[in-house]
């Protein structure tokens, strides 16, 4: 029988991809509350797109898995902090 609760190291590679680019994401709008010019409020909302849709695709390729709610509720929050600049 296959424990599931062992993640692949291929699921682990893309968790911590993920883990990367939410981290970024949250970094990128540091810099736009530190420094709200057009351009790092911008940057910050490009990456959250790109960490969204990565998000995204892991939750439908791989499930509904904890570490990736978990990443995906951290980029709501940045998402927040970002929104409330304006």
């Amino acid at each position: 029988m296959e424990d599931h609760t062992q993640m692949s190291w291929k699921e682990d590679n893309v968790i911590g991809q993920l883990h990367n680019s939410v981290d970024n994401v949250t970094l990128a709008v540091g810099q736009a509350l530190t420094n709200p010019s057009e351009q790092s409020i911008q940057n910050a909302k490009n990456m959250i797109e790109r960490a969204d849709r990565s998000v995204t695709m892991a939750l439908e390729s791989r499930g509904d898995l904890g570490p990736i709610n978990m990443l995906q509720e951290q980029l709501k929050q940045d998402k927040e902090k970002l929104n409330n600049i304006h």
